[in-house]
């Protein structure tokens, strides 16, 4: 029954997303340069375990809590950039409800990093998705500005911190953080000024 209200709930979101006039055109770098998206894409995912911290581990809590199969999105409180014990189950009963052949082990490798972007999707202003959208403040914190507060409202400062991002990174700036930004603040290279490759 959750999944069938989440899957309506994205339809509905969507359906207003190409209503306002929002769509594909605004999702995320829709004019980045062919040589800055390849070298986006060939940067490699950073594996997350047990133990380890920062900006990675917290989307993934968050993520994983937005989509229902963990239930502590709290980046900025005790823990809550670290991948802890608890989080493993979580992760293995993603891993086991979106692969057939896959072993679900609990490390957030390549194939779980790229689910993980595909079901989140494109989030950006007023999205509702009040824990993705910390995962995501979070990053932005991290990666480009200190001063941005992790409320869950993705609002003025949020959007400018993403563009500030996407600038650096030559993403083409709309302030949405779609799979290209997500990509580039979650491989390796995040910490770069730039894309690595360029």
């Amino acid at each position: 029954m959750r999944i069938l209200f989440r899957t309506m709930f994205v339809l509905a979101v969507a359906a207003l997303t190409a209503v306002a006039g929002v769509g594909t055109a605004s999702a995320d770098g829709p004019d980045t340069d062919p040589r800055v998206a390849k070298a986006i894409e060939l940067q490699a995912w950073v594996p997350i375990d047990v133990g380890d911290r920062g900006h990675r581990a917290a989307f993934v809590r968050c993520a994983l809590t937005q989509l229902g199969y963990y239930n502590n999105c709290n980046p900025t409180g005790t823990n809550g950039a670290v991948y802890l014990n608890d989080m493993v189950a979580a992760v293995k009963r993603f891993q086991a409800a979106v692969f057939v052949d896959v072993d679900a082990n609990g490390t957030v490798t390549g194939e779980t990093w790229s689910e993980i972007r595909h079901r989140t999707g494109v989030v950006g202003f007023g999205d509702g998705r009040r824990s993705l959208v910390r995962g995501v403040q979070y990053a932005m914190k991290v990666l480009q500005s200190p001063s941005l507060v992790v409320d869950g409202y993705y609002e003025g400062a949020t959007r400018a911190a993403v563009e500030a991002f996407q600038r650096r990174k030559r993403i083409d700036v709309d302030g949405y953080f779609g799979p290209q930004t997500f990509r580039a603040a979650m491989a390796e290279g995040a910490e770069q000024r730039f894309t690595p490759g360029l």
